[in-house]
């Protein structure tokens, strides 16, 4: 997107008034010059989430979360920046230029496009025969799971033909490429030449991400024949680990709920959906990943597991727990009763029962020891030992040492062992917490910002407000005089700016700062509510004059330190420096 002119990218921003644009998301109400609502980026009560329609910026007072229409799309949608440049783009009508600089775009980009539309394509023809003659006996499948119509056409459910070709002549017809349909996965070569569909006679289920593309396919049989399932193989635009089918159906529910409830098969997410849990999510049949678990931290950090209550049930829910805990999520896991799926649990017991399943969760420690002590009885000395031995790798994962603490201790009582070895043996435990955290996420939830120099706030929001302080400033100070870092990349990208004679604008300014923690400083502060003075001059020069003498302070108390070291050391000459350094601040502050 570097591609784009600076212009195109000013010229989305003059048309799109973050004010219209936010309010097609949630509600906002007038505060004063700005407006108010609830932070769609973290749970709260009383409203701290502010939209500056003079300023086209908006600013959270709780979570630090803020930016301009790119910021705000990006976060809300979960896309990245040249995502958002395309979506913003479209809504103000505002032409990209298709190939800038003469350059093309990647053969990578070129056949994820053409793949997506092939799937699509797929995904169309299976839903049309789902409705056909042909598909009697997958709707009748479907109805004995008490799957509604409704929900077949929510999840864009479909049936592929008993043909070995059907398919594929289908996509022949449209033009479409056999190297590119073999490409995406939906047919196989024959071993003489020649190719065959590969769903045939299976109820489909496509999978699409929260941009409504369809990646890939899961295909069940309709009787108990093997295999059960068929999957898409990983493609250039399908991995199965990287992916949660339902997540575009329920993204919206799972923040608004501030919580996700992890399946593991489709017809396990389809029916808790349809019954009205719609804050769920399948991960396809595999242990969840790292990649998956960060999908689920864009819009919460509370995870109810509900996996099968069979062997590979519970091992995928065990071998979930530590990465879980690792990615700093709230993990709960509800334990079915034996020989149900949360699909043939809801089914038969109906979703009340259902909802009290996920309101008995248990937290990982208990799961986890439950499920050990079945494992290792007797609690006999050497069993007491294994359990230890899988728990506390489990435990270390915990970076918060009050929990991590609480857990040893109740370890300690369920064992009956003395607490001071499970400690001793915790520190044997190579997994220690936090020794590789990962980055944050585009998105996630941003920390407060750290407090800084109050005179250099003000000053720096004065000169995003006044313009016209930027040359006064820069002859009188340089951007390495700020203590605050943050502050000073700002300053320093404004004297850039105002060097280059362009037009200085908070909004745009936004855009151009790589420090995603200084544009959230520049929202901070444009959204933050000072005193107000007529004399904005004269509040100019104070701030100045107070930072200027911040600094000589700062000078003289580091002069101190030096006229210390130098008298320990003897140093006659260099003490007789050092102080005749001091007096000169010292009389310039007079």
């Amino acid at each position: 997107m570097a591609l784009i002119p600076e212009n195109t990218i000013e010229e989305i921003l003059s048309r799109i008034d973050i004010v219209e644009l936010i309010s097609g998301y949630i509600p906002l109400k007038r505060a004063g010059r700005s407006y108010r609502a609830l932070c769609p980026f973290h749970s709260e009560k009383t409203p701290s989430f502010m939209v500056n329609p003079e300023r086209q910026i908006f600013h959270c007072f709780g979570c630090s979360a803020g930016g301009n229409a790119f910021g705000f799309v990006m976060q809300y949608e979960r896309l990245e920046f040249p995502e958002a440049v395309e979506l913003l783009a479209k809504k103000a009508g505002v032409a990209l230029p298709k190939a800038a600089s003469g350059a093309q775009p990647s053969q990578n980009q070129n056949i994820g496009t053409e793949l997506y539309k092939i799937n699509q394509l797929a995904a169309n023809l299976y839903f049309e025969q789902l409705y056909s003659a042909q598909g009697e006996a997958a709707l009748k499948y479907l109805a004995r799971r008490a799957v509604s119509k409704e929900t077949m056409q929510k999840f864009k459910l479909g049936f592929a033909l008993d043909h070995w070709d059907g398919l594929l002549n289908y996509l022949r017809g449209k033009g479409i490429p056999l190297g590119l349909i073999e490409k995406a996965g939906l047919i196989i070569p024959k071993e003489r030449g020649g190719y065959y569909d590969r769903f045939r006679n299976r109820l489909i289920v496509p999978i699409i991400d929260t941009r409504s593309r369809v990646l890939g396919f899961g295909a069940r049989v309709l009787d108990e024949s093997m295999p059960k399932y068929l999957n898409s193989p990983e493609t250039p635009v399908y991995s199965k680990g990287k992916i949660l089918f339902g997540l575009n159906a329920a993204y919206e529910e799972i923040r608004a709920n501030d919580s996700a409830i992890i399946v593991e098969g489709y017809l396990d997410l389809i029916t808790p959906y349809q019954a009205g849990f719609k804050n769920i999510v399948a991960s396809c049949g595999t242990a969840l990943t790292l990649e998956q678990l960060r999908l689920i931290k864009r819009y919460t950090h509370n995870v109810v597991m509900v996996y099968d209550s069979d062997n590979a049930g519970m091992l995928a829910t065990i071998r979930s727990l530590d990465l879980l805990i690792e990615e700093g999520l709230n993990v709960q896991v509800a334990g079915l009763p034996e020989g149900y799926d949360p699909d043939g649990y809801l089914r038969r017991l109906g979703a009340d029962k259902f909802r009290e399943l996920l309101k008995g969760t248990k937290d990982v420690f208990d799961y986890k020891m439950e499920i050990l002590k079945s494992k290792y009885s007797p609690l006999t000395i050497a069993n007491k030992a294994r359990i230890a031995s899988e728990m506390l790798p489990t435990i270390s994962k915990f970076s918060n040492m009050v929990l991590k603490s609480a857990y040893l201790k109740k370890l300690a009582e369920a064992l009956k062992v003395e607490e001071g070895s499970l400690w001793s043996e915790l520190k044997k435990v190579r997994d220690t917490p936090c020794a590789q955290r990962a980055p944050n996420l585009p998105g996630a939830r941003m920390q407060p910002l750290l407090t800084s120099s109050a005179t250099e706030r003000l000053l720096v929001k004065l000169m995003l407000e006044e313009t016209e302080f930027i040359a006064h400033l820069r002859e009188k100070i340089s951007p390495a005089d700020f203590q605050d870092r943050g502050l000073a990349k700002i300053v320093s990208r404004m004297f850039e700016l105002f060097c280059a004679g362009k037009k200085i604008d908070a909004k745009c300014l936004v855009n151009q700062c790589a420090d995603p923690q200084a544009a959230q400083i520049i929202c901070e502060l444009l959204a933050s509510e000072y005193p107000q003075q007529a004399d904005r001059p004269r509040m100019f020069k104070d701030c100045l004059r107070r930072m200027k003498d911040d600094l000589r302070k700062l000078k003289q108390q580091e002069l101190c330190e030096q006229m210390k070291l130098a008298q320990v050391r003897k140093d006659e000459f260099r003490l007789q420096e050092l102080l005749a350094e001091f007096k000169y601040l010292s009389k310039r502050a007079n």
